[in-house]
């Protein structure tokens, strides 16, 4: 099994302002809830290809989640060592999460999708 956590604080958009917003009440409440976490039920590769199912959990609440990504190919690091980057992402409907601010727009339509991509970019150490 692997687990694994991100900081509410590392979520990064574009415009300063929606960043701000994102740590509120109204959003991911950074303040009550500083972290995402998951964790694995099983991992299958298939060359390059990961896909990983397990369970997310944003704001206390957790729903299952599969997640998939690619390895890169191994890189020699200043150490003797090798490393490699592991991309992963899901998609995720942030409404089961409480995530559900959102403002419409002139057409009434919702302003936010409720689908939600999380993308994790990851550099491993290989160990011995």
């Amino acid at each position: 099994m692997l687990t694994g956590s991100a900081k509410v604080a590392s979520v990064q958009v574009k415009d300063d302002n929606l960043a701000g917003h994102l740590q509120s009440p109204e959003f991911f409440d950074a303040q009550a809830h500083p972290e995402l976490t998951f964790t694995s039920k099983a991992v299958n590769r298939d060359g390059n290809r990961v896909t990983i199912d397990g369970e997310i959990t944003i704001k206390r609440h957790t729903e299952t989640a599969e997640i998939t990504g690619e390895i890169s190919d191994p890189i020699a690091d200043p150490h003797g060592g090798e490393r490699f980057g592991l991309t992963l992402e899901t998609v995720v409907d942030r409404d089961k999460f409480g995530v559900s601010w959102n403002n419409p727009l002139p057409n009434g339509e919702p302003a936010l999708s409720n689908e939600v991509k999380i993308v994790a970019e990851l550099q491993l150490a290989k160990q011995g």
